[in-house]
């Protein structure tokens, strides 16, 4: 179901996803909006999808997980049962944060977080490349994290 979001949703949105602690009451206050039209938009744009949960986002080196790679991945064999089989595979992986099918030399692109080398090349050598449906892949590793969001841009002056 499409949703039109006026001026009030894109601003509720936008609040939403720098702090998703914010009440109802402080969202209204900083919208002009009253507290009880924040929770029905809000609640709306959950019903159709627009927002799809609320999630505490956590510092990957406070919680000992030091590495973080990008994997390019090529498949050995293309179709609808491959790709649903591969996809349903990774999102099994806890280790695998986001997963892309991409345009190009490769299939996907996967972004990789464990604590250190070695479970990297556990997880790479003894459980992805070990799977069937892949050929190869290529590893980019992050040497440090200049930008990370889950925000996406909400331009108020657009209509969406």
């Amino acid at each position: 179901m499409a949703i039109s979001l006026d001026l009030a949703d894109k601003k509720i949105l936008n609040l939403i996803q720098k702090d998703a602690t914010l009440t109802n009451q402080d969202i209204a206050e900083l919208t002009g909006v009253s507290a009880t039209s924040v929770w029905r938009r809000i609640k709306n744009m959950e019903d159709v999808g627009v927002i799809k949960g609320t999630v505490a986002l956590l510092d990957q080196k406070k919680t000992n997980l030091n590495v973080c790679a990008m994997i390019h991945v090529r498949l050995n064999r293309h179709g609808d049962d491959t790709r649903v089989e591969f996809e349903d595979y990774i999102s099994s992986r806890p280790e695998v944060t986001e997963c892309y099918a991409i345009l190009g030399q490769h299939d996907y692109s996967l972004t990789v977080v464990v604590p250190d080398v070695e479970q990297f090349e556990k997880f790479l050598a003894g459980t992805l490349l070990n799977h069937p449906m892949i050929s190869e892949s290529t590893t980019f590793f992050a040497m440090r994290q200049v930008k990370y969001t889950t925000a996406i841009p909400i331009d108020l002056h657009r209509s969406v």
